[in-house]
């Protein structure tokens, strides 16, 4: 039996840590300048269809948990515009990391 990922050490650790990374803060609220506790972290790369970007810092943004309800759809399980603009500002934050590298 697989252990379920949002409870393995390694989640935990990476989620305290990006977090913290985020100053507690809703990214998506930051962008209007609210300042709203996160709750959550958010795969912006969701971890059902890219498992390779699970720990990834570049995919991974704290959200409260309205806004990281809002990054799907519920009834299909796709993103949501909201939740596609997050992928794209991932995929400039991952070629970003890469040209720095």
């Amino acid at each position: 039996m697989t252990k379920n990922f949002y409870t393995t050490s390694r989640w935990k650790h990476k989620r305290k840590r990006m977090l913290r990374r985020d100053s507690y803060l809703c990214q998506e609220c930051k962008r209007y300048g609210k300042s709203t506790e996160a709750q959550m972290v958010h795969h912006c790369y969701p971890y059902e269809d890219y498992p390779q970007y699970k720990l990834d810092d570049w995919n991974l943004a704290s959200m409260c948990n309205g806004h990281g309800d809002a990054m799907h759809d519920r009834n299909t399980g796709k993103l949501t515009p909201l939740g596609m603009y997050w992928k794209e500002r991932a995929t400039r934050r991952r070629e970003n990391d890469t040209e720095s590298r």
